[in-house]
């Protein structure tokens, strides 16, 4: 366990049912109550809310369980943030996304919302969804251009893409509390532990209304295996609660509009991109939420190494207690890709073991062999 990973109390199931409860698109009032009553650390659950960026829907669960008062000393701080976030959804995210979408759309571009904004218009409630970025998607061979007309636009680079980078960082001065990240793809290319295709998905894109401004989103089974992956990428490991909120949102405003997922295409779109684990374990956690997605559809892997962190993850104490599983486990589990698999397993391996100092000295010793000597 790291040493930030020492929790100031007992784990208990109560306390993470909270969160879990949080996150449905419909909060049970009587599950609420009864985790409460069965002794839910409130003061653990709204600490918990805020790291993993739940703190909304922590505040609308209690309120409709007509459990408020519960929060004591903390009620006002998370009213207070509950506030903030609904003002900015309604006054500074209509603004934001217009600059971001509408420079690119004049000039001809047909840019993608994904993560953020799109997923937020799901959500029952403006400003229950935090964010402090807007995902845009469009091919590598629009970057140049695209960034062109962003800046005539005002937005000004504060990260440049290339190299080891997917994206490029911007900034506004009107909206400086968003940044806008354009995608021209979507991991490291030197981390990529699945075969989704930036390209493939713009190809496939829709016409989708964002926030009142004209966009382009993807489908439901795409966005459904974006999302999934991008929570469990391997500097996510799933640490954050909300990324399994969006997918209950998602599930939850298909089904209030009469358009079920259709979960055979989800596989489908998981199995060309060779990351079916990662989205069984997120659809498997989201169950938690109310996701009622077919397990059949996903095996997840049950013995070993690859088992354990599985059953881990779906842990109803999970939100508690992520830190206590390496995230180099948590790589080797979630990845379908084998050649990826084996670097996560080489890793795991050396540092159980003790290997890893080893390692490094013999590379350290080959490069210093191979240095040509210097003459007498």
């Amino acid at each position: 366990m790291r040493d930030d990973a020492v929790p100031a109390t007992t784990v208990t199931e109560q306390t993470a049912t909270l969160l879990w409860e949080a996150c449905r698109r419909d909060p049970d009032p009587v599950s609420l109550r009864r985790a409460l009553a069965g002794g839910a650390d409130i003061g653990w659950a709204v600490s918990a809310a805020s790291e993993q960026r739940i703190s909304p829907l922590l505040w609308r669960a209690l309120g409709t369980s007509g459990s408020l008062d519960v929060l004591g000393a903390d009620r006002a701080a998370l009213g207070g943030v509950s506030d903030a976030l609904k003002m900015e959804a309604l006054l500074l995210l209509p603004r934001a996304v217009a600059l971001a979408v509408r420079p690119l759309t004049d000039a001809g571009l047909e840019p993608v919302v994904f993560k953020g904004p799109a997923v937020a218009a799901r959500y029952p409630e403006p400003g229950l969804r935090p964010m402090d970025d807007i995902d845009l998607l469009l091919p590598q061979a629009d970057h140049r251009r695209a960034l062109d007309a962003l800046r005539r636009a005002g937005w000004q680079v504060a990260r440049a893409g290339g190299g080891d980078q997917y994206d490029t960082l911007l900034t506004h001065c009107e909206v400086p509390s968003l940044f806008l990240e354009l995608h021209y793809g979507l991991e490291h290319p030197s981390h990529r532990v699945t075969a989704l295709d930036p390209d493939t998905l713009w190809a496939r894109r829709q016409p989708l209304e964002c926030v009142g401004t004209p966009a382009f989103g993807l489908p439901p089974a795409e966005e459904l295996v974006v999302l999934a992956t991008h929570a469990g990428k391997p500097y996510h490991s799933f640490v954050r609660l909300v990324w399994i909120a969006d997918l209950a949102m998602i599930v939850g405003a298909a089904a209030s509009d009469g358009t079920a997922i259709d979960w055979d295409r989800v596989r489908a779109v998981a199995g060309a991109a060779r990351c079916m684990t990662v989205v069984g374990v997120a659809l498997a956690m989201a169950r938690r939420s109310g996701v009622d997605a077919p397990a059949g559809l996903f095996p997840l892997p049950t013995w070993g190494w690859r088992g354990d962190a599985v059953g881990r993850l779906l842990s109803v104490t999970w939100p508690l207690t992520h830190l206590e599983l390496p995230r180099t486990q948590l790589g080797y589990t979630l990845t379908d890709v084998r050649s990826q698999r084996a670097k996560f397993l080489f890793v795991l391996l050396t540092s159980r073991h003790g290997l890893r100092p080893r390692v490094r000295h013999l590379a350290y010793l080959r490069r210093a062999l191979a240095r040509p000597r210097p003459r007498a």
